[in-house]
């Protein structure tokens, strides 16, 4: 007999709260000082790791939600049929993909950003890029969170991570 635990489901944080935990570790994370007397490439080399960074973890975090909510196919009747009166399992599976396709687009977006900044020719032209891959990687995360059609995907201390509308 397969034993659901459903407790062990980390609480999902609002799109802002998101986008503040990931942006203060990327802050924290990695090197925070660069100079325009370095070399071009060390100046590329560190934007380009911050944009990385930040793409990993936005990865990491998005993949951890989606792998602990359990998928509707593979819980026991009892369970689907009781998220589909609380919860509806169309808005479920919704926001599931909504947060899959916020994943993938994050990762375009910072592959798109690296080619780019291994280009850039001078400090401000690099630290420009990184803030605009940075902005629209939040921008992603925001998006997916309420709107007036769509269901919640960061409601505030929800347990399955989203909200019937």
């Amino acid at each position: 007999m397969v034993q659901y635990n459903f407790k062990k489901i980390t609480v999902v944080p609002n799109g802002k709260d998101f986008v503040d935990i990931i942006l203060s570790r990327t802050q924290r994370q990695t090197p925070t000082v660069v100079h325009k007397g370095y070399a071009i490439a060390r100046i590329r080399q560190f934007y380009m790791r911050k944009v990385k960074y930040t793409q990993q973890n936005f990865y990491d975090k998005l993949s951890t939600i989606i792998d602990e909510f359990p998928r509707l196919d593979d819980i026991h009747p009892f369970y689907g049929d009781l998220l589909h009166v609380l919860y509806s399992k169309d808005h479920y599976k919704l926001a599931l993909g909504q947060i899959n396709t916020a994943r993938n687009l994050i990762s375009k977006v910072a592959k798109d950003y690296v080619k780019l900044l291994k280009y850039g020719d001078s400090l401000y032209r690099c630290k420009s890029l990184k803030v605009a891959a940075l902005g629209r990687m939040c921008t992603v995360i925001k998006r997916i969170g309420p709107n007036n059609n769509k269901p919640s995907v960061f409601p505030p201390g929800g347990v399955w991570g989203v909200r019937c509308t």
